[in-house]
């Protein structure tokens, strides 16, 4: 299977493919502007966390709904896209300030996102597929 296919296929594999490469540099832009807010700014971990994920939360919407999961923004899936967000985003926050203590302020936010990437995965695919959100399978 060549790398096209694989990354515009409709399995779920390939899905999980576009969802990780959005992720990824969603994380990144993430991280990034959490290491400038900590180290050069001076904000303290847990609202550098918040304001980071809102930063790359706008960018991970577009790009979930067009290249993730092939499907155009709507109302519906944003409201499930938003609250899939405020549970990780929850998640993410009590683990830095968890994980804080444990590794510091600047590396913090890694280990909280080992675990909070797979439960995002779950959470935006509900979002996108549901029919609770107006979506069919």
């Amino acid at each position: 299977m060549n790398l096209k296919k694989l990354i515009n296929g409709d399995s779920r594999f390939s899905e999980i493919i576009r969802f990780c490469m959005v992720g990824g540099i969603a994380t990144i832009i993430q991280y990034g502007v959490y290491v400038v807010f900590v180290n050069a700014v001076g904000v303290k971990a847990v609202p550098s966390t918040m304001i980071s994920y809102a930063i790359s939360f706008v960018f991970n919407y577009i790009l979930s709904s067009y290249f993730t999961f092939h499907k155009h923004p709507t109302a519906k899936n944003g409201l499930g896209f938003i609250l899939s967000h405020l549970i990780n985003m929850g998640l993410q926050t009590g683990m830095v300030a968890i994980f804080k203590g444990l590794v510091g302020p600047t590396l913090a936010l890694l280990p909280a996102l080992a675990i909070c990437i797979p439960t995002n995965y779950l959470l935006v695919r509900f979002a996108f597929t549901s029919k609770i959100f107006g979506n069919q399978k």
